[in-house]
């Protein structure tokens, strides 16, 4: 599905992601787990067309990707602030990308529903955002992405803002929603737990390198180093 094949970038003279390949697979949640400054999030805005790469190649199914704009990708993106618009109630935040594509409003009240159905808050249509919990509110960003049927569903961070039972319980909902929906999703964290509990498969990511990938078990069981063992708390 989703092919990332040696991307380079630098900020200010100095390289933060230094040859980055990975693939995503239909139906694959795949974890980049790092600490901040690592180049996770940026990796996030190269694949999703809101910053470009200086080299390197993002395909689709085998075809580059890089010369389409962000908003014909079709990946739903989910940041840790919501990126909710205030002044719009729920349905009209939900709905906003459909409207951008001049869907018709049968077609746009269907997709709202159902994707209000997907995170369980079908009667919060109506409620202004600014009235809902941080959960509340990070559920319905999860339903505007939800909303458009994306090809690739990207998170950023998406729970750092909860408390812990708050991020516990979403973590649960997100994944039944991706197991259910199968749609592929690169998932962006600090937090190796969220990520252990998430993914199908772990990539860690330190200054800009790659430097272990495999299933939760494997890396927590075979660290490939004394920083990833560190990082991941793991005393042997």
């Amino acid at each position: 599905m989703l092919t990332l094949l040696n991307i380079y970038k630098s900020y200010e003279g100095k390289p933060l992601l230094k040859g980055v390949s990975l693939e995503v697979a239909q139906g694959e949640t795949l974890c980049l787990l790092g600490p901040s400054g690592s180049g996770k999030s940026t990796l996030l805005r190269i694949i999703s067309g809101l910053e470009e790469a200086e080299s390197g190649d993002v395909l689709w199914e085998g075809e580059s990707i890089v010369p389409v704009p962000s908003h014909e990708r079709n990946f739903g993106l989910i940041f840790q602030d919501y990126a909710l618009f205030p002044h719009l109630n729920v349905f009209d935040n939900v709905a906003f990308g459909l409207k951008m594509q001049k869907m018709g409003k049968e077609e746009i009240h269907q997709r709202v529903d159902e994707a209000l159905k997907q995170v369980d808050l079908q009667d919060f249509a109506k409620r202004s955002v600014t009235d809902l919990s941080g959960g509340e509110q990070q559920r319905i960003a999860l339903a505007r992405a939800l909303a458009p049927n994306p090809r690739l569903l990207m998170f950023d961070e998406p729970l750092g803002a909860l408390d812990r039972r708050l991020r516990e319980y979403l973590l649960v909902e997100i994944k039944e929603i991706l197991e259910e929906s199968g749609v592929p999703a690169i998932y962006v964290t600090h937090d190796q737990e969220e990520a252990f509990a998430l993914a199908h498969r772990v990539m860690l990511l330190h200054e800009g390198n790659i430097v272990q990938q495999g299933t939760p078990e494997d890396v927590y069981a075979h660290p490939a180093s004394v920083w990833v063992s560190d990082f991941l708390g793991i005393k042997k």
